[in-house]
Formats: structure tokens, C-alpha cells, sequence
């Protein structure tokens, strides 16, 4: 579990959560919007690891909103990556780009869906994910 930027003390709250603002939409949604940076077509992977963490990092502090959309975004990507990699050793045994391009498409359809959810205040759960950050 990693915690690079801890939250704040609480202050006075009452237990009542609100809605979602638009900056904090926008947030989520650029979080989970990474994982299009998958696609072989596009030459930046390492964003789509990158982009979520800075996210959280940011978000952790100002809205439990695009934190919890950072935290699940993190731990899909990361999962992402380590398919990725399996994906490139595979196609380099069987010569063909179609792991890498089966991964990479998935990780985009989901981080699309993800995307989506996120814009619409909906809360956001990955089909699958490594529990790394929390």
C-alpha cells in the first residue's frame, strides 16, 4: 500500500456527501482517460501509469471523489502494465503484435467506460485490479 501524500487532519463535516463538482468530474475522468495511452498507435505508455498517479497524488487532498476514481484508475493501470509487459514477451515468442494489441484495446474500452462513469458522477469499479493503492 502506498500513501506518497497523506490526507489532512478531517474538519468539521457533517456525514452527508455531496455531489460531485465539475472540476472534480473532470479529474476522475482524466484519471481513468489515461489507459488509452495503451494503444501501441500512440507511443507514450508510460502516461497511462503516470497521468492516474499524478492525479492521486493531487486529489487526495482536495475531493474523496477523484480520489477514490485515482485509487481504482492507479490500481487498473498498474495491472495493465503488467499484462502489457507479458503482453510484449508473448508477441515477441510467437512473432505477432496481437497480444500487445488485444491488451491495449481492452485497457481502452474500459478506460473509455471508466471515463464515462466518472463524467456522470457515477462511482467507479474495474472488473479486475491489483489492490496496490488504497
Amino acid at each position: 500500500m502506498f500513501i506518497f501524500n497523506p490526507k489532512p487532519a478531517a474538519e468539521e463535516q457533517d456525514d452527508k456527501p455531496r455531489p460531485p463538482s465539475q472540476n472534480e468530474k473532470g479529474a476522475a475522468a482524466l484519471a481513468h482517460l489515461a489507459g488509452v495511452f495503451w494503444l501501441p498507435i500512440l507511443p507514450m505508455a508510460v502516461l497511462a501509469l503516470m497521468i492516474p498517479l499524478i492525479v492521486l497524488q493531487f486529489a487526495r487532498v482536495h475531493s474523496d471523489y477523484v480520489e477514490q476514481h485515482a485509487i481504482n484508475a492507479c490500481n487498473f493501470q498498474l495491472l495493465m502494465g503488467c499484462l502489457y509487459a507479458l503482453a510484449m514477451l508473448a508477441g515477441f515468442i510467437v512473432q505477432s503484435p496481437l497480444p500487445l494489441w488485444w491488451i491495449a484495446i481492452g485497457s481502452a474500452i474500459f478506460a473509455l467506460w471508466e471515463g464515462a462513469k466518472a463524467i456522470n458522477g457515477w462511482p467507479s469499479r474495474y472488473p479486475v485490479s491489483l489492490k496496490v493503492f488504497r
